[in-house]
Parts: C-alpha cells; structure tokens; sequence
C-alpha cells in the first residue's frame, strides 16, 4: 500500500474548516521596565485580547509578550521564539502586531523571520504600518520600512548613549544590582549584612591563597547560595564578585561599551575612544582598599599568558612571593617557572627575564619555602620592637609585631603576610656542590658556606639562613645548565616539526 505524503497547508486547511475559525495570535513586546512602558504594554495585551476574542471569525491562539527586553535580536526574545515554534507545530495561522519595531528591528532578522512564517502558512498583519503579508507588494514595503525602524534602533542608541555619558561626566551615577548591596528608597547603596559577610569571606580566602576553585567548594559546602539564588556558585561568580571595586566603596561608570546596538554586546572600556571615570567614596565599602588590591596582585601573579590557571599545579606564576626574589649572580628578579629537569614538573624560581638576566640560576620553590618559614620563626618580636619608634620603620615595624604576635608560627607561605612584612630575599653565591663542601671539610680548610638566603624585611631587620640546598642534584648553577640544555632541545624540535609540516 503506498503511503502518501500530506504537505502542511491541507492540514492547516482541514482544521480550519472543522472549526470554522482562523487561527489568530498576536506579538507584543517594549523594550523597557519603566512605568509608562508597562502601561503601553499592558494596554496592548488588552487590546489584541479583545480584538481576537471580539471576531467571531477568529480563534485566539496565544498572546506572546516579551516585556522589557530589546527588540535588536530575536534570539533574546523567549516569548517570540516560543511564537514561531508553535507557528511551525501548526497552531497559528495569522499574527497580529502593532508595528515593525515591535516584531523586530534587525532589517535582516524581521525579513528572514517573515519569510520563514509565509512558507509556512503563516501570515503577519502589522497594524500601524498598515501591511498585510499576504499581499504581493508586502515585502518590498517592509524591507524599506524594516530598514527604517532598524535605523531609528541605531539612533535610539547613540541618543540613550549620549544621555547616559553626560551624566557620567557629571559624575552621575546610575544603581546595578550588586550582591551584599540593596537599592534604598533614594537609589543609594546599602549594605545587606547578611550578603556582606560572604563578600568578606570570600575575599579573605582568595588572600590567604584559595583559590577561586577551592572558594567556590567552600561555599557549597556551607550551603551559601549565589547571588542569583542558585545552590551552587561558578568559578565565574567568584571571579566577577572578586574584581569589582565597588565593595571597596569606589564605583567606576563607563567600564564597559555596547559594541553596537544590534547586538548589544559589551566590551571593556580601555578609555581610547570613550573615558571612564572613576569615583572614591562613592558609597559604604564591605572591604578595605587594601584588601581589594591585594587580591587584584594575587589574581595578577597567578595568571600566564593572560589567563587564570590557578587550578593547574604545573603552571607556573609568581605567586606567593611576587617580585621578592633575586639572583645572586647579576641582580635580576627571579621568575618562578615549571623546571622539567631532575625532579620533574616541580616548579623553581628562574633567572631569565631582561636583557642583564643571566641565566645561570635556579632554586626550587619548596626549598625556597622552607627556608622562609624557618626565617620567620627567627625574626624575634623583641627585635622587631626595638625598631617601632624608627622615623624610618615604624609603621612596618608596628604591622610586624601586630602579625607575629598572632601568628608565632607560620604553616605556609602566603602573599598576604609576604606582602606586609618582605621587603626583598637575596640568595648566597651557591658557589660549591655539597660533594665539594664534603672535600674540602675532609682537607680541614675552614670555608664559609654560601649556600644562604638573606630575608631583607620592611621593618629593618634582616634575617639570614640556609637555603636548604644540600644535596647535588639540587645545586642551582647546575639546574640552571640542564634547564638551559632542555630549552634548546624543544627549540630544535620545534623546528625540527615545524619543517615536517612546511
């Protein structure tokens, strides 16, 4: 028995004649929150509700509203994706909307869309425009008049631009939803102590050397939801919540553009063609400036290449001790780098960077670590105390005694008391092996170890220990070399594929 194909037009005619009625919906839509647009379009739901119900001939199939969102993308438009999805299921066979703008204000999108509907039966009547597309001069009629409402789109833009940049030079602020913030009555910010506390928390971990992962665990684990009211947070929640000055009480305007107003995509402000301005004080900060800053450097020392891995523990970054780190041999700052050689993937502290760099020198970081920690255990409060009516020190010398005083031992390295209390760290010369030490300790020569690390701290005082470097396979100008070897082997492979493939 041969099967036959029914094309959709009978379908839809088939259902018509059983109820006698055509099947009408209309599309509303404004593309603001305010009061008098919420009246516009609760007064167009009314009256396509009224108008349908109103002809005996007509069957209401719907009344779709998208309310306060942009008409510039179909694709940000839920209710109207839902409209064309059930013209294709069959259920519509006309829709009624009040103008061009209304359906769409992209030229391309509103043609594309209205084809799409013809050839599937279904046809738009635009009230205002007075368009029918079921007339053969429609099309010609509306792309003239869709690149006009797309235009008027495009001016809308600038003029609402504009506006906005001139209350900003103004010094003119505009409220954002801000979690650990409310909007007061005067649209000024208030805290939510409450939202507040997980503001703080979150900032003090990330200080004290969380990462955003291990935060975004933490949380979870104690049943803190969102801002946004969700059981869990992203890495990108906390990320964003991290890099907004506003919970220090200064507020930026202009930090981001709208690339163009059909697609209303934002992008950073780098203040080339557009300024942005920035306000101190504006209103109450949940967390000090310095806290704020500290966390930007951490986030700055942990990023490669432009990007955040902190999750990754073979990437290497400065973190946790930054800048503070010199070589022995020329002076230049040390840079902390994965160091494939000897012991495999454990990071080192490199001498490599600028054109005085000397490339002779490399300490692992947990020797480097170690070594710091037993110099903090040598830093004497009473020493300490001795410098705090210094013109020169005191201030350090204060912050120091408040830190060792609460913290007599340190478990770990981290930024936030590095920061604080390091001014720099210098290294001995690390000019023997300990095989050589052994020899010469065997002739009975009397020979000044320089295998050392010198702790220069803000507030004075100068610590020096062993650097922990005892054993061959980790002596520095040695690493340095196999290092240097490594990197001229990968060079040469490099080459080596890249003429493979030429």
């Amino acid at each position: 028995m041969e099967v036959q194909k029914i094309k959709l037009e009978p379908i839809r005619k088939t259902i018509r004649e059983q109820t006698g009625k055509l099947r009408v919906a209309a599309y509303c839509r404004v593309s603001t929150d305010t009061e008098d647009q919420k009246t516009s379009f609760d007064g167009q739901v009314k009256h396509y509700t009224g108008l349908i119900e109103g002809n005996p001939e007509w069957e209401l199939a719907g009344i779709f509203a998208d309310e306060g969102i942009t008409g510039t993308s179909a694709a940000k438009r839920p209710e109207f994706q839902r409209m064309v999805k059930e013209c294709e299921e069959g259920k519509i066979d006309l829709i009624l909307t009040k103008s061009i703008s209304r359906f769409a204000r992209n030229t391309l999108e509103c043609l594309t869309f209205v084809r799409h509907l013809n050839n599937l039966g279904v046809h738009i009547v635009f009230e205002s425009n007075n368009i029918d597309t079921r007339t053969a001069f429609s099309e010609m009629l509306l792309t003239v008049l869709a690149a006009f409402a797309q235009e008027e789109s495009r001016s809308i833009s600038e003029n609402t631009s504009w506006g906005i940049r001139k209350r900003f030079e103004d010094g003119v602020t505009r409220w954002s939803r801000l979690y650990g913030y409310e909007k007061t009555a005067d649209g000024e910010y208030q805290i939510v102590p409450e939202h507040a506390a997980v503001v703080q928390k979150i900032f003090e971990l990330y200080e004290h050397g969380e990462s955003i992962q291990s935060i975004r665990k933490y949380l979870a684990a104690h049943g803190i939801k969102s801002p946004t009211g969700e059981p869990k947070w992203t890495d990108s929640a906390v990320h964003t919540l991290l890099i907004n000055e506003r919970y220090t009480g200064d507020i930026i305007l202009q930090k981001f553009l709208t690339e163009d107003h059909l697609s209303h995509k934002s992008i950073k402000n780098d203040s080339t063609e557009v300024p942005s301005y920035y306000i101190e004080n504006h209103h109450a900060a949940i967390i000090p400036r310095k806290q704020y800053d500290r966390c930007m450097k951490i986030m700055g020392m942990r990023r490669v290449n432009g990007h955040r891995k902190e999750h990754d523990t073979g990437t290497c970054n400065q973190y946790p001790l930054g800048d503070k780190l010199r070589c022995p041999y020329c002076g230049s700052v040390l840079y902390q780098r994965a160091v494939p050689v000897q012991l495999k993937h454990k990071k080192g502290w490199v001498c490599e960077k600028g054109d005085d760099a000397c490339h002779g020198f490399i300490i692992r970081s947990n020797i480097v670590e170690t070594a710091l920690l037993e110099a903090y255990k040598k830093l004497e409060a009473g020493k300490i105390a001795e410098k705090v009516n210094s013109l020169r020190f005191g201030a350090d010398a204060k912050l120091a005694l408040e830190i060792r005083k609460a913290h007599p031992v340190m478990k770990s390295v981290d930024f936030w008391w590095v920061d604080d209390l390091i001014d720099h760290i210098e290294f001995g010369a690390h000019s023997r092996t300990d095989r050589e030490y052994r020899r010469l300790a065997a002739l009975g020569e009397d020979v000044v170890d320089d295998r050392t690390m010198k702790v220069f701290w803000k507030c004075g005082l100068i610590t020096t220990v062993m650097s922990g470097v005892d054993a061959d396979r980790e002596h520095p100008p040695m690493i340095a070399e196999l290092y240097n070897s490594y990197l001229e082997r990968q060079k040469e492979a490099q080459k080596e594929k890249e003429a493979e493939t030429a």
